[in-house]
């Protein structure tokens, strides 16, 4: 019975779209170089993956769904309690940032003073691993 609820949960889950994103998002990326021009990725609680470059929105696939539900759950846990500011971009950086509705939580890191804590670049790194799936 239980399989059958979790299997039947995993084909309800709502869809969204780049006009209707739900409060509770991960978003992580790069940005900096010589355009200063930044690439955000957007991850929801249902594995969904958006890419937001300038002002244009896109749909990921769905073969990260699985992958981008367990990240989201880590992101969350690591990234929705309140942390010390820690923004400190170099030229090129690198970002994760945990939205929930009005609430902000953002660690922005590339300054070569500043490394971030390892945790959080782990994090990024499977993050943008599910960008090239």
């Amino acid at each position: 019975m239980q399989v059958l609820l979790w299997l039947l949960s995993g084909h309800c889950t709502s869809k969204y779209s780049p006009d209707n994103l739900p409060a509770q998002q991960v978003r992580f990326g790069t940005g900096g170089g010589i355009v200063g021009r930044e690439t955000t990725w957007i991850l929801l609680t249902n594995g969904q993956l958006f890419k937001l470059k300038a002002s244009e929105t896109s749909a990921g696939g769905s073969a990260v769904r699985r992958q981008g539900r367990r990240l989201f759950r880590e992101a969350k846990a690591l990234l929705s309690t309140p942390r010390p500011l820690f923004s400190h971009p170099g030229n090129v950086y690198w970002f994760v940032e945990w939205r929930d509705g009005a609430r902000e939580q953002r660690i922005t890191w590339g300054h070569p003073d500043h490394p971030a804590d390892t945790a959080i670049v782990q994090l990024h790194q499977r993050l943008m691993a599910l960008t090239r799936e």
